[in-house]
């Protein structure tokens, strides 16, 4: 491969490999989060590209903090969109009397959310 045809297919190696989906188990990037005391239930919103469902998500506490991980990659390749998903708090393991911290990292942008 000659060093003009590295240089014309870099940027395109690049968008490929910072657009893709989170990997599995990692740490997901938030659009939201909300806690609701008198529904007793927490709602994230994370990206889709289509096929993110609310069964791709654990939310995990460790030591007081809150940690939304992706279990499933969304492998679709629909244009990214703004999903919420609503847990029960004792299906995330949350007390709604204790103070909690968000480990999560949060992005406005749904377009930027799967670069890395």
């Amino acid at each position: 491969m000659t060093i003009k045809a590295i240089l014309l297919l870099a940027p395109l190696y690049l968008l490929c490999a910072c657009g893709s989906s989170p990997a599995t188990d990692k740490e997901e990037r938030l659009i939201g989060v909300s806690l609701n005391y008198d529904k007793q239930d927490i709602t994230v919103t994370v990206v889709s590209h289509g096929c993110t469902v609310k069964n791709d998500f654990t939310i995990n506490l460790q030591n007081n903090e809150i940690i939304v991980k992706r279990k499933k990659k969304d492998e679709c390749k629909a244009m990214p969109e703004a999903v919420s998903f609503t847990f029960s708090l004792q299906e995330a393991g949350i007390g709604p009397d204790k103070a909690y911290t968000i480990k999560n990292k949060f992005i406005a942008n749904p377009n930027l959310a799967g670069i890395r």
